[in-house]
């Protein structure tokens, strides 16, 4: 019900606009407008959140940059509606590189693709983490987990079960087997405690 969102160590609603800049959200849902091409979306999303002094050609150097970023320069001029659901993620997270975030939240990012797009938007991101970005995402995807640095297991009721690297968790709960660890954190009929005790085992 309550509680304090601390980024370096400020409080960040009291300092909401200077954190604005910094930090990128990609939501489960698609953000860009379907009857655009790419490059003109991006443009759009550009001249809304870039300072106003940048010319045209400074504009589209950095969407230029964005779209190399997340391997889809080759599709910029396609109009978003005729781009597959991984390719619109793609550009969803152009959209939020525009500004140039250290710090990045996702929704799900791979949810309703194939397991090869899984693999390739996983690493995308790590390539994006390598550059320097802090990347948070939210999945329930598990094949390609061993990639994040660190993951964090949330039992029922958003009780922390685990925070540590992928290997550790293994170690910590006794399985390679991600599905398992899932397994072990839902509350049955002979014991409905199984997430508290998550938690303070933890």
């Amino acid at each position: 019900q309550q509680g304090v969102v601390l980024y370096d160590d400020q409080d960040y609603y009291r300092h909401r606009d200077a954190f604005r800049s910094q930090l990128g959200y990609v939501p489960q849902d698609d953000i860009i407008h379907r009857r655009l091409t790419v490059r003109r979306a991006l443009y759009y999303a550009a001249r809304l959140r870039l300072p106003r002094a940048l010319t045209k050609q400074q504009i589209n150097e950095r969407i230029d940059e964005v779209l190399n970023d997340v391997g889809i320069a080759h599709r910029s001029n396609l109009q978003v509606s005729k781009l597959s659901g991984g390719e619109r993620k793609r550009v969803s997270i152009a959209l939020e590189l525009l500004a140039n975030p250290s710090i990045f939240f996702l929704d799900e990012p791979t949810s309703g693709l194939d397991p090869g797009l899984d693999h390739k938007m996983m690493h995308l991101l790590r390539g994006l983490a390598d550059k320097g970005r802090t990347i948070v995402l939210v999945t329930h995807t598990i094949m390609n987990i061993d990639v994040c640095d660190y993951v964090c297991f949330l039992a029922r009721g958003g009780r922390l079960a685990f925070y540590g690297r992928p290997q550790e968790a293994k170690d910590y709960f006794g399985t390679d087997n991600f599905a398992e660890m899932y397994t072990m954190l839902e509350p049955t009929e002979a014991n409905p405690r199984v997430p508290e005790e998550a938690e303070e085992r933890f």
